[in-house]
């Protein structure tokens, strides 16, 4: 019973917690316009960056990683290292589909990259270090997250040896892919847009 309580909660907390989108709201508030009809259309922290400058953008990432933190604390107060992943889970899910702005917000790398720093640091390094490389060489963000994204549950399978934990992370694992089937199918064609750092000022 107290499994299931305790469930109940970190979902809960972890989906409501993960619909409050930074790049949504910070360009509603501070720019006059919703991110999702800019750019690329994405209420993620790299169209923020491209349509909004350096400073708005820093108010995105401030929310995004501050609303992923509180759920996994709460996760591993409620569950340690499984509450962590679970609650990580529901907050990508809420930053992904947001109850708050009609099911429509980022593809949750920026939230994924706090919950596995706060998971295991040891991964999220490993994992850093592979989104950098590919960043720097490719200059594609896109290629790194998805990268990243298919190794997390291969790390935590050969850190932890735990196959609910493997299961759990490869099922967050193939969201983060899904929600970038686009830039896949671009990156395939040669045609997805490069990251620089002259963001705009719109």
């Amino acid at each position: 019973m107290e499994f299931v309580v305790n469930l109940f909660i970190l979902a809960a907390a972890g989906y409501l917690l993960g619909s409050i989108n930074s790049a949504i709201l910070v360009s509603k508030l501070t720019a006059g316009y919703d991110i999702r009809t800019k750019g690329s259309g994405n209420a993620g922290l790299t169209n923020a960056y491209r349509c909004m400058g350096a400073g708005r953008t820093l108010l995105v990432l401030a929310g995004d990683v501050a609303k992923a933190a509180v759920a996994l604390y709460v996760g591993g107060v409620c569950m340690d290292a499984m509450g962590k992943l679970l609650a990580g889970a529901f907050v990508i899910l809420g930053h992904v589909f947001p109850i708050y702005f009609g099911f429509r917000g980022g593809k949750g790398v920026l939230v994924g990259a706090t919950m596995v720093a706060m998971f295991d640091w040891r991964i999220f390094l490993v994992l850093l270090a592979v989104f950098l490389v590919l960043v720097g060489v490719t200059k594609w963000v896109s290629l790194g997250s998805v990268t990243a994204a298919a190794l997390f549950p291969v790390l935590t399978g050969l850190f932890y040896r735990d196959v609910p934990m493997f299961v759990l992370t490869a099922v967050m694992a193939a969201a983060v892919i899904y929600m970038h089937r686009s830039n896949i199918v671009r990156i395939m064609h040669g045609e997805e847009n490069k990251f620089t750092f002259h963001g705009g000022r719109k």
